[in-house]
């Protein structure tokens, strides 16, 4: 993936996975996401979403997954250069949320997340599937 073609967003806006019927195990594909989740974690809240959402295919995983998981890796190529950089200043705290709504196709669950910045960077986020399945935009 060194030389790879990069790419400006780490997910396809039209991206459609379904669970498939057989585990492809020639793909590594859980030690891929593993790894991505470990710099989602640490220092990439800007892949948090994407890799939650592929997280949820590391029992049953095909071709389809893998080129997602690969696509993110492309996003990272392109982004070198990005990172937190914090900066002595006056302001405040500041968070954000925000969720979609039954947008997974597989469940109807919804994905929520948030950040806290303060210093100019992020200082604390997540991204997750919710638990359970949302009856409203309100309720997400």
């Amino acid at each position: 993936m060194e030389n790879c073609k990069p790419v400006s967003i780490p997910q396809e806006t039209s991206l459609k996975l379904n669970k498939p019927q057989t585990l492809d195990e020639k793909l590594p594909f859980r030690s891929l996401i593993g790894s991505l989740m470990y710099r989602a974690i640490a220092t990439r809240p800007d892949i948090a979403h994407s890799v939650s959402f592929l997280s949820q295919f590391n029992q049953n995983h095909a071709e389809d997954h893998w080129k997602a998981a690969k696509r993110i890796l492309r996003y990272l190529s392109g982004t070198k250069e990005v990172g937190l950089v914090y900066k002595k200043t006056s302001e405040l705290l500041h968070g954000y949320s925000d969720s979609d709504w039954g947008n997974n196709i597989i469940d109807r669950h919804s994905y929520s997340g948030y950040l806290f910045k303060f210093g100019g960077a992020a200082i604390s986020w997540e991204a997750r599937k919710q638990r359970s399945v949302a009856r409203s935009s309100v309720e997400a």
